[in-house]
């Protein structure tokens, strides 16, 4: 879920996350991961059932490997790259517990040298939105150069959208949201533009969700360090108290802390 580089300045922030260290010194610890669900994502699940996955499979901004992991497991030669060393770590602890062979490496999106056509499926579950407008016109035209004529793509990223009120807690990383609508007017007008322009079709766009860890948005905003705070706008900050409270208040109410979040789907073809 984390690329390195100057495209996407926050790969410390993910690489201490991964740590269990405070993003910022004098801050607090993180509580828990939001995508570490300790299971593949249903919706991969879903789609490997249905016949969406073939070929050398490539899991970019792997995290901590459970896809991974389920499609070596399910038969596929799986690749796993992500930029932060401590999650590479232990995705490879996670596939040795799982008995399972999956070749993970540490690595930038937007900087896929060495890889050239090498895969048929890419699975980015959550990397998309992590990169600024220059990063994700270097990640696609990666992964064009990085697949094999037919290859398909298949992009879980957040949404707008809501699910009973639960928003995608976009409020907490706002550079993120900023650069998902640099120079663009929504987000799917910038997913859409940024396939296109690097050798996508995209045969179908539509609205998913991704089962997140809830533990991990329950700390109050107040608690995070001034300089931190600091660089959130009033709104940001506002929209993330309400996150924070509406996730506090069910977290008892639902099985393993675990929460359905709104983000879109994206499955689209290289063109040869």
């Amino acid at each position: 879920m984390t690329q390195s580089g100057e495209t996407f300045p926050a790969a410390q922030r993910f690489e201490k996350l991964y740590r269990g260290d405070p993003s910022l010194d004098g801050g607090p610890k993180p509580i828990g991961i939001p995508w570490d669900i300790h299971q593949p994502q249903p919706q991969l699940m879903e789609l490997e059932a249905l016949g969406g996955i073939a070929g050398e499979v490539l899991d970019i901004g792997c995290g901590l490997g459970d896809n991974s992991i389920f499609l070596a497991s399910r038969g596929y030669s799986v690749t796993g790259l992500d930029s932060s060393p401590a999650a590479i770590e232990q995705a490879r602890s996670r596939a040795a517990v799982a008995g399972v062979t999956v070749t993970f490496g540490v690595a930038d999106a937007t900087n896929l040298t060495g890889y050239d056509e090498r895969f048929d499926t890419v699975i980015d579950s959550a990397l998309y939105h992590c990169l600024d407008e220059a990063g994700r016109q270097a990640y696609a035209a990666g992964l064009y150069r990085a697949t094999r004529p037919g290859a398909r793509w298949h992009l879980y990223c957040f949404s707008d959208g809501n699910i009973n009120g639960m928003t995608a807690p976009m409020g907490a990383a706002p550079e993120v949201v900023e650069a998902m609508l640099q120079g663009l007017g929504t987000i799917a007008q910038n997913i859409r533009y940024t396939l296109t322009a690097n050798g996508w079709l995209i045969s179908y766009f539509g609205p998913t969700t991704y089962l997140g860890n809830i533990s991990a948005f329950i700390r109050d905003v107040d608690d995070l360090p001034e300089q931190q705070r600091a660089k959130v706008s009033p709104g940001a900050l506002e929209q993330m108290r309400g996150i924070n409270n509406r996730f506090a208040t069910i977290v008892n109410l639902i099985d393993d802390g675990r929460v359905y979040l709104p983000f879109t789907v994206v499955h689209a073809e290289r063109v040869d």
